[in-house]
């Protein structure tokens, strides 16, 4: 502030504004920083945004990219008559139910033993001490009852610690006298799960003698139930062994008809989410990429290449045809999936909704990823993303199981021991997982590996957004950070000597003005003295 007010004082100079315009042309290079840091972090927010876009777009992908996912079954129950209301059945279905129409009835559902005391006084009533035996399908186990335990809530605590197949609970009945009843229910049902109790104590010359009257008020029973005229009796209620594919959880007794059927309507509703999710991030890639000539204007990402390789790779993936898929649909469009002019896809549902119903397996083909061999002894497990679509050749020499491109007789051993193996790192089955039943020699047809446009896209997902992949995304992230990191590292030294170099010329010109105050001074001294010395010398002559 000291040097603020002298500014100008004898130079009559606007010294702060000048200052100030120095400063800003210095500062130029500084602007030009800042700007280019502000570009980067633009970008390092649109990679972000992007990353996040793409593991949205990522659950779609999952959602299709095995025919577990995809495909889906419904199952309904119909009562046989028409105004009876109770529920007989309820039914959980998976992609691998069977569809068809069975005739079903319930006689009797499965049931768990229950077994209930005589009256108690209270909770804490001390009941006699001895043994109390759980007998569960033939094996029996013992509980000794002493000081410990020795009462109606000590028992329910030792059995309840027990680790038997057994809870036990008080039910209060509202007796005037003894209301409290100690409730020992079995924890599983059917018939093999029958429990019976007893607590008893022994007296000399009277043996084992009840010291608490138990009464059963249910016994523990087998389902028994009647599906297409066949007679099954189940342990549980939940029976997941009777019809394939399918879970039936018993309700009540009667009688019906079950219906299994491909539900449709589930899978097409999950193939239009794909490209609703699809269109979404193709139409932001657009416009991060897009270029407006008349505005002179770019996207965040314009030119990138990694979003442009991105971009290419979407529209290839449901444009290409899809290999090693079994019937006549080998393209999106032809299951009336179109792409249009701006890159988005297009859902014909009518045309959509003929395929699923021609050939369901087909059209899940075009998205899920799949596996088959022509060999009864050869099982198909799975793969990983390191193995590649397509056919392989499989044969065993000298015990050792071998994998080879279709018809191109490279044969390279698989590892693994047992019936269990696996295709060889390096080579394009590497990954591709199988179970032999035998590994005597001898050829064993082909397994062929389908890779639909969901799986496909799916590994090109997991390469951009799995950071421990270290992928171009990811790349393009951490180059972004490094340099808004440098550049934040060089404005702060340019900011440091830009201070510097207005500090500098702050005491320039206070310099300045001192030297001219000095400059003034000595003049109006001078001026002041001339006079004088004027006279001096008019009053010699």
């Amino acid at each position: 502030m000291a040097e603020t007010s002298i500014f100008g004082i004898n130079s009559n100079l606007d010294t702060q504004d000048i200052i100030n315009k120095l400063v800003l042309l210095e500062a130029r290079p500084l602007e030009i920083v800042d700007a280019k840091r502000a570009i980067e972090s633009a970008k390092l927010t649109a990679f972000q945004d992007l990353k996040s876009r793409l593991q949205t777009f990522k659950s779609a992908v999952t959602n299709i990219n095995t025919t577990s996912r995809l495909l889906s079954s419904e199952g309904n129950f119909s009562n046989n008559n028409a105004l009876d209301v109770n529920q007989v059945v309820d039914i959980t279905t998976t992609s691998q139910t069977s569809s068809g129409t069975f005739s079903f009835a319930v006689s009797q559902l499965a049931t768990e033993s229950k077994i209930i005391s005589a009256g108690f006084a209270t909770t804490t009533t001390e009941i006699k001490r001895g043994q109390f035996s759980i007998e569960i399908g033939g094996t029996t186990q013992y509980i000794k009852i002493d000081d410990s335990n020795d009462t109606l809530d000590g028992l329910r605590l030792a059995i309840n610690n027990s680790g038997a197949n057994v809870k036990a609970s008080f039910l209060n009945d509202g007796a005037t006298t003894d209301p409290v009843r100690l409730l020992v229910s079995g924890t599983k049902t059917g018939s093999d799960n029958a429990v019976t109790v007893r607590h008893f104590n022994s007296l000399i010359g009277a043996g084992d003698v009840d010291a608490t009257t138990f009464t059963q008020t249910q016994t523990g029973q087998n389902a028994s139930l009647v599906v297409d005229g066949v007679s099954i009796s189940k342990s549980s209620n939940t029976v997941t062994d009777v019809l394939d594919g399918a879970a039936l959880t018993l309700k009540s007794a009667g009688s019906g008809v079950i219906t299994l059927a491909t539900d449709f309507d589930d899978i097409q509703n999950k193939i239009t989410d794909f490209v609703d999710a699809y269109n979404d991030l193709v139409l932001h890639l657009k416009d991060e990429l897009s270029l407006d000539i008349d505005k002179d204007e770019t996207g965040v990402l314009f030119g990138n290449f990694t979003v442009q390789n991105l971009q290419q790779t979407l529209r290839d993936s449901v444009t290409s045809q899809v290999q090693g898929v079994t019937g006549d649909y080998q393209y999106l469009a032809q299951i009336g999936i179109k792409t249009q002019s701006d890159g988005t896809l297009l859902v014909d549902t009518g045309d959509l909704a003929d395929a699923l119903t021609t050939d369901v397996t087909n059209v899940s083909q075009l998205f899920a990823s799949t596996g088959a061999t022509t060999s009864t002894s050869v099982t198909f497990v799975g793969f990983t993303n390191d193995t590649v679509a397509g056919t392989y050749d499989l044969q065993v020499s000298n015990g050792t199981p071998q994998l080879s491109n279709e018809n191109a007789n490279t044969f390279v051993n698989a590892t693994g021991s047992g019936n269990f193996f696996a295709g060889a790192s390096g080579t394009d089955a590497n990954g591709l997982n199988f179970r032999l039943s035998t590994v005597t020699n001898g050829t064993f047809g082909t397994i062929t590996i389908s890779l639909g446009i969901a799986e496909t896209l799916n590994r090109v997902l997991i390469n951009l957004t799995d950071t421990s992949l270290d992928g171009p995304l990811s790349a393009e992230i951490d180059t972004a950070t490094d340099s808004i990191r440098d550049f934040d590292e060089t404005i702060l030294v340019m900011e440091e000597r830009l201070l510097l170099f207005e500090e500098n010329l702050k005491e320039r010109f206070t310099n300045l003005e001192i030297v001219l105050g000095r400059l003034n001074s000595q003049k109006d001294a001078f001026d002041n003295a001339l006079p004088g010395i004027q006279s001096l010398f008019s009053g010699k002559r």
